[in-house]
């Protein structure tokens, strides 16, 4: 029997080409290199929403924005239903076999409570139910005219603590309940694989707010190749609770280099509503300067401060293109470019010592910078040339 690691590579394997009609939209979508494109997380509180500077990439658009230099995307909750009023409780009344539960046999699978409530959980493995958010969700919003579908939440481990669902009457286990269960794994990755088809037939692309798994690399790797576009929320900053680093931050970069020209978005929190102080913008812009491949897009906001557009001083530095790939050295990686340079120690506990490439330089914030530089653990740089 093939194991779900076999079967996740099977899928990416036989889904590598997307139509005719992908490959136009992406070549109508390419990104300004000596610059840094961002992205735009929702864009249901603004005045203006198809008026933004630099945007090429807008996660959940109120309405197709029917542009060819912006990507925007029709928010689908993953495995949920969309519809408020199919409520847990609808689903036991009009399609009890479609609700998933915990292995308590009675707890809906939630996994996400918001102040409203919560989505009714689908049993995505079932086909009448794939073709229910086919036909009531994906389809009509590929027909309004967006460029693409993002599926939030999306992850190879079981954080809804899905286990099982009620058929005719009887408990069918589908799952363990444990965090990282392998058939979870392989169901997940065959569903997202079903979309990512279904959505390319209909010239559309799949976006994926998906979740690394530093325990899980292969598997990662087999669900994020599976993205058109890569919505990476939490990026290399998540609300100062924590910075990406070590194994974590390298397998991150490998992951985006891989991508090639696929679209890539890191969502960046800070920690409060003021501008992220000098240190939190290095690290940000660094780390995307030195890890971004040829469609890249950047988001950095304050979170639960969705919806509207947020700009902070300092986030597009005048770098130009890169002139080669990231280079590594132990917990230090760099980056050179045209006009500049970006260089990160992702270690979370030792200090690393860079020296600046030959010429005068000043650093992102216009102050300039002589000799050897010291890099505190989780910190970057960002260089300008000072002419």
């Amino acid at each position: 029997m093939p194991t779900p690691l076999r079967i996740a590579l099977a899928i990416t394997a036989s889904l590598a080409n997307g139509s005719a009609a992908l490959a136009q939209q992406d070549a109508q979508h390419p990104e300004t290199t000596d610059r840094i494109p961002r992205a735009q997380i929702f864009n249901n509180r603004m005045q203006a929403p198809a008026s933004l500077p630099n945007v090429g990439f807008i996660w959940g658009s109120k309405a197709p924005l029917r542009s060819n230099k912006v990507i925007d995307s029709f928010y689908y909750p993953n495995q949920r239903d969309l519809d408020r009023a199919h409520t847990a409780e609808w689903y036991r009344q009009n399609h009890p076999s479609w609700i998933t539960y915990q292995c308590d046999q009675r707890s809906p699978s939630f996994g996400y409570i918001y102040a409203w409530g919560a989505y009714a959980p689908l049993d995505t493995s079932n086909p009448e139910v794939r073709q229910y958010l086919l036909k009531t969700y994906i389809e009509p919003a590929l027909a309004k005219g967006y460029h693409a579908i993002a599926f939030d939440n999306v992850a190879l481990t079981n954080t809804d603590k899905r286990c099982g669902v009620w058929r005719d009457g009887a408990w069918v286990q589908l799952f363990s309940g444990q965090s990282r269960d392998p058939a979870h794994t392989a169901e997940k990755l065959d569903y997202i694989g079903w979309l990512r088809k279904e959505i390319h037939q209909r010239g559309g692309q799949i976006a994926l707010n998906a979740k690394i798994d530093p325990q899980q690399p292969e598997q990662t790797k087999a669900l994020i190749d599976l993205a058109d576009i890569w919505v990476d929320e939490g990026g290399f900053s998540d609300a100062c609770r924590r910075r990406v680093t070590g194994n974590a931050w390298r397998l991150k970069r490998d992951l985006i280099q891989e991508r090639n020209n696929r679209a890539y978005v890191s969502i960046n929190y800070i920690c409060q509503a003021t501008p992220p102080d000098n240190a939190e913008q290095a690290w940000i812009v660094a780390s995307f300067l030195v890890t971004r491949n040829s469609r890249s897009y950047l988001a950095v906001l304050p979170q639960k401060d969705s919806g509207r557009w947020v700009d902070y001083p300092n986030l597009n530095p005048p770098v130009g293109a890169p002139t080669g790939p990231s280079q590594l050295e132990g917990t230090l990686a760099w980056r050179n470019y045209q006009r500049g340079y970006a260089a990160v120690n992702f270690s979370d506990r030792d200090p690393a010592t860079l020296q600046q490439p030959p010429g005068n330089w000043r650093d992102m914030f216009g102050q300039p910078v002589g000799g050897p530089i010291e890099l505190k653990p989780r910190s970057g740089v960002v260089l300008l040339k000072a002419s």
